[in-house]
């Protein structure tokens, strides 16, 4: 098997990944403390990024969550393709309308609104996650992590 980036540009010719060569990236997170509460997952890499768009395919482990997060410029589709997924979606984490997803169900996510998710199944899920831009790409994640006072910011 060869040895794929973790991201692949994919501008100017088409781009084919067999699911074969595909591997669960377990990397460190960026957010302080976050393994510890609880809110893990992985990317399966790799993921492919456009001129306008960005493609992630996801894997989340039974229990496991994500904090509220809002990226400004941001449109979202989440297409879940095995387990379950309770995704918050609003502009502020006190103003979140909620979703169960399942087994072939797509949510979009205008931009502005952010987004906090967990596994409410009784097993482990693998989702799709695109955005595409509105205007530049962000450079920034704003994370509210209960227990802080202040928001973490994830700079890209």
């Amino acid at each position: 098997m060869r040895k794929i980036a973790p991201v692949i540009e994919a501008k100017d010719e088409p781009v084919f990944i067999p699911w074969t060569e595909r591997e669960l990236n377990w990397r460190e997170s960026p957010i302080p403390f976050i393994e510890k509460n609880g809110w893990h997952g992985a990317l399966i890499s790799p993921s492919i990024n456009g001129t306008n768009f960005r493609f992630f395919p996801y894997y989340l482990p039974f229990g496991q969550a994500r904090p509220f997060h809002i990226t400004e410029n941001l449109e979202l589709i989440i297409f879940v393709l095995e387990g379950q997924i309770e995704f918050g979606v609003g502009p502020s984490e006190d103003q979140l309308q909620y979703f169960q997803l399942g087994k072939y169900d797509t949510l979009f996510v205008p931009r502005g609104r952010g987004v906090d998710y967990r596994n409410s199944g009784p097993s482990d899920a693998r989702y799709i996650m695109a955005n595409s831009h509105v205007g530049g790409w962000p450079t920034e994640c704003i994370y509210n992590i209960p227990g802080q006072k202040e928001p973490f910011v994830r700079k890209f």
